[in-house]
């Protein structure tokens, strides 16, 4: 951080995002040991695993999905009574024979030495604790976009991600921006990569 002011004729921005993380015991210990936030990047390494997926979302039903493709079997662990994804994917979860829904629990602890052994969960209703002995814990419940510094300024939507049109332009003239900081649908370093090269195309257009 500093106060030094820069006067420029064009800004893009490509802050990026943060994880949102369920905040239990062993988490932050098991950290890339069993606990992850992308089953896209480390879902193969448990293949023939069971594992558990946090998060009723699309991102949620996607990652229990994916890993119903591999794991031997998947917890879906979600807060509400009903899934909240699209109804598509939605209807592939709740057919699918490997995938068992935990409906209205929450995740309250994650246990093992050096990697995840098990997960213990609680009913939201009832108070039930359950023991799942899973090898990985996939947490999909969403991204914190990091836009505390600028979304007084700019136009954001109800995720806090900042509004770009098709030529990555934000509501003030100028000021562009790229990735996963933004309203875009998906959220891969791939495609972040592409908004990004779109993004400084469009300024350096700007500038010219």
């Amino acid at each position: 951080k500093s106060d030094k002011k820069i006067k420029t004729k064009a800004v893009l921005i490509a802050a990026g995002t943060k994880k949102r993380q369920l905040g239990v015991p062993g988490e932050h210990q098991l950290k890339d040991n069993g606990v992850s936030y992308c089953a896209t990047c480390d879902g193969y390494i448990y293949e023939n695993q069971p594992v558990a997926v946090v998060g009723g979302g699309n991102s949620g039903l996607e990652a229990a999905l994916d890993m119903a493709k591999i794991a031997t079997e998947v917890y879906l662990i979600i807060r509400g009574e009903q899934l909240s994804g699209d109804k598509s994917l939605q209807d592939k979860v709740n057919n699918s024979d490997k995938i068992e829904v935990c409906k209205s629990y929450q995740t309250t602890e994650i246990k093992g030495e050096q990697k995840v052994e098990s997960i213990r969960i609680k009913n939201l209703n009832t108070g039930k604790e359950r023991e799942l002995n899973v090898k990985a814990i996939f947490i999909e419940i969403g991204l914190i976009p990091n836009t505390g510094f600028i979304c007084e300024h700019l136009d954001i939507n109800q995720g806090n991600e900042i509004i770009i049109d098709a030529n990555n332009q934000t509501s003030i003239e100028g000021i562009f921006a790229a990735g996963d900081v933004t309203d875009i649908r998906d959220k891969q370093i791939i495609v972040s990569a592409a908004e990004g090269a779109k993004a400084a195309l469009r300024a350096n257009e700007y500038l010219n």
